[in-house]
Order: C-alpha cells, then structure tokens, then sequence
C-alpha cells in the first residue's frame, strides 16, 4: 500500500480526489499505523509457528526498531526548531490525554490543541528542548541530551546563526535513515568520533583523514557487532594520542579534569589529570606528607589517621566520660572514638535511660497535624527518608553508579569549563591554599564537610546496614562512628548542646544548621527524577513565608533553583504525603494520577537500604 493511499484511507479525502496532504493528516496517519503495529506484533507472535515466517518477523521488527530511533531524532530535532518547550502546561496535558486515547484523533473527532497565538510570556514549562523530552517521554536526561546532540551529527540542521548545515558525520546519517545499521550504535559511534576530534586537527590533512576514518566506522557499524565498533574507535584514539607527542591545547584541555570511576570491591575510585605546573602541588603534598621530620609527615598520626576509622570496635567503657567526649569531638585530631562509643553503647544498653531520652528537635514525627518531636528509639527508627524501607541490594557491585554521571560530563558550561574540570580546580585551590583559613565567600575555594545519616541501631553496632553519606557514599560501622566523632555529630544525638530548629516568625531564611537537618531528611531536590545536589538546593516554604507561613524543619523543602521558581511560577505544587513528608504533584501530563510524590533519586542513593534519618 502507497503512504498517499493510506494516508487517504485513514484521514478520507472529503469527496475532492485532489485534496492536499496536511502535515495533520500525515501525524493522525502514524499515530493509526503505531496501532496496527502494536495490534500486530503479538498476533505474529502468538499465531506463526513457520521458522521461516519467525526469521522474517524478527528482521522486520529489527527494521521497525530502527526507523523508529531514526524518527525519535528527528522529533527531537523538531521540538528544538518550533520552541515546543514553550508549550502551556494546558496544551501538554491535552496531548498527553491524546496520546494515551488515540482514536478519536486518528478519526478526526478530536484535534489537537491550536498553537498558542501569541508569543508566550513569563517562565516557560521548561527550559530547553532537553528537559521537555526529558518529562514528557520520561527517560534519562543523559538519553534525552544524546538525542539532540544527535540532531547536529546526524541529520541536516540550521545552526545558531541561521545557516543551513549538513550534517556533521554524513557517512553515518546514511546508515540511520536507511535503517542500516541500530540507531543507538550510530549515535555513540557519532559521539565517539565527536571527542577525538581534537586529536584529528592535529594531523596534516584533518578533514581527509575525518572522512576516512568516519567510513571505516560507518562500515563497522553497519558490518560488525558494537563490540568490534567500540574496539576500532579504541584503537583510532590511542593512535592517535601516539602520534600527537605535543598535544594541543584543545586535547589537553579534553583530558583535565577529575573523573568519578564508580565503587568497585570496597573503594570509590576517581582518576585525576592535571597539567605539570598544578601537578608540583600535589608532589609538593606527597613530599611533605612523606617527611617523617615535620607534623606534616609524622608517621605514627598519618598511620592513626589513615586506620581509624577501619578498627574493630572497642569494647564498652563508662558512660562517666560524657563531659571530655565533647571536648575531644571538638578536636579533629583526638583520638575519641573510643569514649564516645563506649558512652553510646553504654546508655543505650540501659533500658530505663533509653526510656529517658528526648531526641533533637529537628526528629519529628511524620505527622501533618502534630509534628511533636520524637521521644523513644523506636519511633525514631521508624522514620526513614522515603518514609518505606528498602530491601538491601545484593554484594557491593550493585552501587548505582549511574547517579554520578553528571560528574564526568564532557560538555563544557557556560564558563568554559566540563564539570571534572571546574572540581579539578576547586581541589587545586585548595591545595594552593596552604593550609590558610578558608572562608565560603572566597571564590573557588570550597569548604567542603560530611553529612552522615545513620540510624541509632547503626550507632551501636547492631545493625546488619551501616551509614551512608550526603551523596550515597556507604561506610563501614568503624567508618560511620569514627567520622560521627570527628564531625561532632555524635555529642549532638547524645544529649550535647543543640540548636533552636523553629524560628518561628523570627527568621524568613533557614539557616545552615536547619538547612542541613532539612537535606538529612530529604537527601536533595524532591522532585522526581532531579539530579540536582543536594549544596545546589534552596529551602522552600511549605506554606508561604508572605502568607504567614513559619521557619521549622517541618516546613523546609529543599529545591534546585529551576523547580524552585517552577513552585512559584504554579506548575508544580509542594504539599505533605500522607506521611507527613514533603513532596510534589506534577503536571497531568506527567503524571495523570496526581499523586503526591517524592524524588527517589535520593532516597535510593545507597544500593544497600533506603537511607533512614538517624
């Protein structure tokens, strides 16, 4: 059957043989044959039982595939050309609702919502065409970017200045719009090719030779398994950095930066590239870190700094030690660990002093309506981030590296630097630092510090979990409660001095120390699928600050600066779940149920279990 006819059969032709195809006409024509494709589809496959007639079903659905990663490019690359990202909430959820009901669309009965007739004003849905495809078809955000970092390699496009272009690697657009070869094969491939370039100009003739190696991959592509792809485009780079004994600055600048590798058999491992000139401060540290003459480099503190926080757990002394154990926390480079320990377990193996015990303030109880602090251990330990418990993942491997991928992105910003790069001189300047006192109004010179959530089961020892950090980093039980004592967390939950965590009317802004209870709890941004961290988070108001609403931990929702304004501007709305915690109702055309709901990004940090609040 031609398209024309059964665009014509679909749509109907109004009684005029000439009647002009309308671009309307051509989507209700693929929205119909996607029905009949997915009708199909399991009918071939719960009636053939031919070999041959299986075989052939299997490569057309393989050509289905392609076509179809072929067609999410160039719908990529039409939401970035009509601004679709500048769409009313209003519109989206109607084409969600079209979308999940498509007959009466495909029938003509329905049309979809007009284009908005003048140019839209205020804050747009979302800020670019990524963020639209992230949300509306729900995937990834790096999925989302990679599809219209495609658009510029694989198709023929208009740049920033108007100018129509090619596409960059047309050897490869070939293979996808002729369903060569898998579309997300070609895209990485694409990428690949992309990051060498730097060390491509450096040859005699760069764009001959960018032609000639872009064939050979195209014909690996579509000839090969990605297997062998990915190994030709290893072998393509290391040549090439063998030949570039003096890089340029392009390649160098590709290469700095401090890179996140994952966890992998006990240790988070990070690879650091730096230029020479900044690599003499790091041999300066290693000098002096290795001279056993200074304070610096006394062996017997760096061996007692270095194994501390691995040592079995000493046996319980007598909690009459309270008074010196917040002294010594206070001293970074005090061995407490022992006291404060044997001061826990010893009070809390005491059931009447485990009766006794008042918890901070900023451990409420998950309630709406009361919001008392929490009073015994179990209601405490009741009370978890995600306000359910996780089942524990299985072996240290399965650590969801994928969270950090944000950190070892390529694509500078718009200072001009990548993400690896802009840490690499945060750590830099540290180090150049030496040893002065930092302040947080300095620039590039970060203060960093350790949150730790940790439940008082883990505290004691007798947990089969452990604590994890701020950013999903998971320590041992030794780790846990060495690191507690050095950040002087452990005095606070034992009774040390605390802080007022209700301010009441007194204060519009959180301050840090409630900021920080706040981040406890909710672990970063609380909107879905945000990847946002949790330094980067502003406090919001549960109930307006300008309405009457109160400065309390109960009341504090950390979001990005983007959601935070999204609040603001009504496209989002901030409320309590049924547990008490803060969370968000999306858009219908994200979410149809309307469901308040919480950003498990966070709260799923560690593989092991949810992250509990203390």
């Amino acid at each position: 059957m031609q398209t024309n006819q059964f665009i014509t059969d679909v749509t109907g032709s109004g009684g005029n043989p000439h009647h002009p195809v309308t671009p309307d006409d051509e989507l209700r024509a693929y929205t119909a044959a996607l029905n009949i494709l997915e009708e199909l589809g399991p009918r071939i496959a719960g009636r053939t039982t031919s070999p041959t007639q299986a075989g052939y079903f299997a490569l057309k659905a393989e050509q289905a595939h392609r076509y179809g990663g072929y067609a999410q490019i160039l719908a990529a690359d039409l939401v970035q050309r009509t601004l679709a990202h500048e769409l009313p909430v209003a519109h989206l959820d109607r084409l969600q609702s079209h979308a999940t009901d498509p007959d009466a669309y495909i029938t003509g009965a329905q049309k979809l919502p007009e284009d908005p007739r003048t140019v839209p004003t205020g804050r747009p849905t979302f800020k670019n065409a990524t963020e639209l495809l992230q949300k509306l078809l729900n995937i990834t955000f790096p999925e989302a970017r990679d599809r219209i970092n495609s658009v510029a390699h694989l198709l023929p496009h208009t740049d920033v200045n108007g100018i129509k272009v090619p596409p960059k690697f047309p050897r490869l657009a070939d293979e996808l719009t002729t369903g060569k070869a898998a579309p997300r094969e070609i895209r990485r491939a694409a990428k690949k090719l992309e990051a060498i370039r730097p060390h491509i100009n450096q040859q005699p003739d760069p764009p001959a030779l960018a032609s000639e190696l872009e064939q050979k991959v195209a014909t690996s592509v579509h000839t090969e398994d990605p297997g062998s792809t990915q190994q030709l485009l290893n072998s393509i780079k290391e040549t090439l950095e063998r030949q570039n004994l003096n890089p340029s600055e392009e390649v160098v600048r590709a290469r700095l930066g401090l890179f996140y590798r994952g966890f992998k058999s006990g240790v988070t491992e990070f690879v650091l590239r730096v230029r020479p000139h900044d690599a003499e401060f790091i041999f300066s540290l290693c000098a002096q870190t290795d001279n056993p003459r200074t304070k610096t480099g006394d062996r017997a503190g760096l061996l007692k700094q270095s194994t501390m926080g691995n040592a079995p757990l000493p046996a319980p002394t007598s909690p009459s030690n309270a008074s010196t154990n917040t002294d010594a926390a206070a001293d970074p480079g005090t061995d407490c660990t022992e006291e404060l320990v044997g001061d826990l377990a010893a009070d809390w193996s005491n059931s009447s002093a485990a009766e006794s015990t008042v918890f901070p303030d900023f451990l409420l109880a998950p309630s709406a309506t009361t919001g008392k602090p929490i009073a015994t251990p179990e209601a405490l330990e009741a009370l978890t981030l995600g306000g359910k418990t996780r089942p524990p993942a299985t072996g240290p491997e399965s650590f969801p590296t994928e969270r950090f991928e944000t950190l070892n992105q390529t694509t500078p910003g718009d200072d001009g630097l990548t993400p690896a790069q802009r840490h690499l001189q945060g750590l830099l300047n540290l180090l150049k630092s030496n040893g002065r006192p930092n302040g947080k109004k300095i620039t590039g010179l970060p203060s960093p510090q350790m949150l730790i959530i940790a439940t008082l089961a883990e505290l004691e020892d007798r947990a089969t979990s452990s604590g994890i950090t701020q950013h999903g980093q998971r320590l041992s039980p030794a780790e846990l409660r060495q690191n507690l004592c050095i950040c002087g967390a452990i005095p606070i939950v034992m009774k040390g001095k605390s802080q007022i965590l209700d301010l009441g009317r007194v204060e519009r802004y959180f301050p840090d120390y409630m900021r920080q209870a706040i981040l406890a709890r909710d672990g970063g941004c609380i909107v879905p699928g945000c990847t946002v961290p949790p330094e980067h988070c502003e406090i919001h108001h549960l109930d307006a600050w300008e309405k009457g609403g109160l400065t309390r931990i109960e009341d504090g929702v950390p979001l990005c600066s983007n959601h935070h304004h999204a609040i603001h501007a009504g496209l989002l709305r901030a409320l309590r779940n049924a547990e008490g915690l803060p969370a968000v109702i999306l858009p219908k055309f994200m979410d149809p149920e309307q469901t308040p709901r919480r950003n498990t990004y966070w709260t799923s940090a560690s593989a092991f279990t949810t992250p509990p609040l203390f």
